[in-house]
């Protein structure tokens, strides 16, 4: 091998350089979601392995049932390359209390004393009944309050959702929060302004999440009483129509008339399906706004005045064509829909690809420890 032909090997990513990641595995209210990614020699990541499958049935029956469990993790793995066992995984929101808590420590304390005597007063029972992690949102010098994020678990439920998961073959190597993996995939798409103050929304089917991604670094997050099942019965309700045929509808039209006014010679019931639907679900949306304006003054506060310079929305209801532009006029800030988490990851995305925002979480997940931040 000639001098030139080995320094430009030491230069040329090969195929030996590849490193594929753990997987991120969620389990949702519905669906087991999985997503692996891998490097490259230069450390961009792309898809390796992704799925989707819905349970066979509830989430609580199916974390009951071993057999079950083995199962759906069989056919989810089964039906992509995925590779390995090792999986990075969350609690089920159901199951997990996020608390977002101010705290003192004293001389001689740790922000764990702190933390450990602030939940003695809030947590009903004996501590030891818990698993307790918490991550800080801001430190400070001694007797100035700091901020934490608190996420909390009954402990024989965190041991049976581990058990499940090993009993079907699975290896745990990290379980961590979700606002941590919304955290590093919020991050990648803002890596042109690693100082931006993001505001992320994780629409759920009966509670959503707002978090505040401050350069690398969560900020807050905060459960909401804001979901796709509430709205789906307000409109239900308000059109006389079923679940089901509301379902299909929402599907099927935008809630942003302007939009349909932009295709070619629109349909007038086009144009008044859009306009009754956004009357409908606009009150909920002006409760979400409150909801952001809190938060917007919060992150005013924490970050020395610096603004939200965007919102993404995830999950279910991101789905949904126009809630961005909905939105976008409720709180006079950029909103941008995330339609498919695996977008920065693949050069072969299109916008005509199906839409996955419900993968959000999991695809951050799978992110743990392959990225700088991760």
């Amino acid at each position: 091998m000639s001098a030139l032909a080995t320094v430009m090997q030491k230069f040329t990513p090969s195929a030996n350089n590849r490193r594929i990641g753990q997987i991120g595995l969620e389990c949702s209210l519905t669906e087991m979601h999985l997503v692996q990614l891998e490097a490259d020699g230069t450390g961009n990541l792309s898809v390796y392995a992704t799925a989707s499958v819905p349970y066979p049935c509830s989430r609580d029956e199916l974390f009951n049932s071993p057999k079950a469990m083995h199962t759906l993790v069989r056919q989810a793995m089964a039906s992509d390359k995925f590779q390995g066992h090792k999986v990075v995984s969350t609690l089920p929101s159901s199951n997990l209390q996020i608390i977002p808590v101010s705290y003192h420590i004293g001389s001689g304390k740790s922000d764990d004393d702190a933390l450990l005597t602030l939940l003695t007063e809030r947590l009903d029972g004996d501590l030891t009944d818990y698993v307790i992690d918490y991550t800080r949102v801001r430190s400070a010098q001694m007797g100035e309050e700091r901020q934490a994020i608190v996420a909390v678990a009954k402990r024989d439920f965190v041991i049976r959702y581990l058990e499940a998961l090993r009993k079907s073959g699975l290896e745990i190597s990290h379980l961590e929060i979700g606002p941590s993996a919304i955290r590093r995939l919020v991050s990648a798409r803002s890596a042109q302004s690693n100082y931006e103050n993001v505001l992320a929304i994780n629409f759920g089917r009966k509670t959503s999440y707002i978090t505040v991604v401050s350069g690398a670094r969560l900020l807050f997050d905060q459960e909401i009483r804001f979901g796709e099942d509430e709205l789906l019965a307000h409109i239900s309700e308000c059109l006389d129509m079923s679940e089901e045929a509301v379902r299909q509808l929402v599907n099927e039209y935008s809630f942003d008339p302007r939009t349909i006014n932009k295709t070619p010679a629109p349909h007038n019931l086009d144009v008044d399906i859009s306009s009754a639907l956004q009357e409908i679900v606009k009150p909920n949306f002006l409760k979400l706004a409150e909801e952001i304006n809190r938060t917007l003054i919060y992150t005013a506060s924490q970050t020395r005045g610096e603004s939200v310079s965007r919102i993404y929305l995830l999950g279910g209801i991101a789905r949904w064509q126009g809630c961005d532009a909905l939105l976008n006029s409720l709180v006079q800030l950029d909103v941008e829909t995330i339609p498919n988490p695996l977008q920065p990851f693949t050069h072969e995305y299109t916008a005509t690809d199906t839409a996955r925002p419900e993968i959000a979480v999991a695809t951050g997940l799978a992110m743990h420890g392959m990225t700088e931040h991760g």
